[in-house]
């Protein structure tokens, strides 16, 4: 194994089996629990020998998406550790996607007030943000993430062969997230994504650019575990993204958690420029890229009403509005920056005429 982020316990895996193996040697074979969801259980499970070997009573299993990560699952992830006889000395894995990394993390740190858990993330998406960082969470109705604990992994194992199983489309999600990291990073980091050719894909190159996000984001996880000030950096895109995300859910026609958050993070440049002098001519430049990567965002009559009411509830404000990570220049954050309806409309506005473009 080799250290990415090793104060945030995420590891680089050549050999997923042996380098797995070797960790579970910390614990009794008789206190290790799975948790998959129905995508992990089939295609990533019976690549790792040593899960194989688990007792069926010790795996859980949910259903894909996001509507699975709410507290049905996390009573029954809660029952299977209980029926499975999990002692405080059970580790819990969570192979999957962000939504098991998610939701496992928090009902470890729950169960008997906090067991231990190790996150092998699948996707893209969850390899440069659900894994690490501390946070675990389920949705509360269409309320993305509402409950949750601040919790790190005991160790978060990624490996590259997940990598080379995901379409085009999740790749795409995941590398929202790294576009983000940049963005409130450094600038040269955001134009070399932005350039990365999706059409003929190297994955050396793309496994560097993973290790790379993982230790930006590090750095903010670091400096403020518990999201009081600069941590809310990687916020950057999600106001408006979580609204654009539930929004979908709602019409039943549910986008993938990166897309979302690349319209909310052209809407939050366009914003940038309107509050904070962020050059809009290289907002616009890099909204217009993010749209023909991304491609564009239904908005319906009457969305603005309803987007302006998710965005009420987002978790991040404090009760004097609704609250936005800004840019004044790229690599470089403001946070707790308010937006008002009118202000709003107007970026919504904007973001509909550009995709017109």
């Amino acid at each position: 194994m080799k250290a990415i982020a090793e104060k945030c316990n995420v590891f680089a895996s050549d050999d997923i089996e042996k380098d797995l193996r070797e960790v579970l040697k910390s614990y009794d074979a008789t206190q290790v629990f799975l948790l998959t969801d129905k995508g992990s259980e089939k295609n990533c499970r019976k690549g790792i020998d040593c899960l194989e070997t688990i007792d069926d009573r010790h795996r859980i299993c949910i259903d894909n998406g996001d509507d699975a990560k709410d507290y049905t699952s996390a009573i029954r992830i809660w029952q299977a550790l209980s029926d499975g006889g999990a002692t405080r000395k059970a580790v819990l894995i969570n192979l999957g996607g962000g939504m098991p990394c998610d939701l496992g993390g928090f009902c470890a740190s729950t169960f008997k007030r906090g067991i231990s858990f190790i996150n092998i993330p699948t996707t893209l998406l969850s390899q440069v943000d659900a894994s690490l960082g501390g946070k675990t969470g389920m949705n509360l109705g269409q309320l993305k993430n509402e409950i949750g604990t601040f919790r790190m992994a005991n160790k978060v194992l990624i490996s590259s062969k997940f990598l080379r199983t995901l379409d085009k489309e999740n790749l795409l999600s995941g590398f929202a997230e790294m576009i983000k990291h940049g963005l409130i990073y450094k600038g040269e980091i955001v134009d070399k994504l932005l350039d990365f050719d999706f059409e003929n894909i190297d994955y050396d190159k793309l496994q560097a650019l993973v290790e790379e996000s993982i230790q930006i984001k590090e750095h903010f996880v670091l400096a403020d575990p518990e999201e009081k000030g600069l941590r809310k950096a990687l916020n950057f895109g999600h106001t408006f993204g979580h609204a654009f995300e539930t929004l979908s859910m709602r019409r039943h026609r549910p986008i993938l958690h990166g897309y979302a958050v690349a319209y909310g993070m052209v809407c939050e440049l366009l914003l940038s420029a309107e509050q904070m002098g962020l050059d809009k001519q290289r907002a616009t430049a890099i909204g217009q890229k993010l749209l023909r990567m991304y491609g564009t965002y239904e908005m319906p009559e009457g969305s603005e009403a309803t987007l302006l009411e998710l965005m009420g509830h987002d978790k991040k404000n404090d009760g004097h509005g609704i609250n936005f990570t800004l840019l004044p220049e790229v690599g470089r954050v403001e946070v707790n920056q308010i937006g008002s309806p009118t202000e709003i409309s107007k970026i919504l506005a904007d973001f509909g005429k550009m995709q017109k473009a």
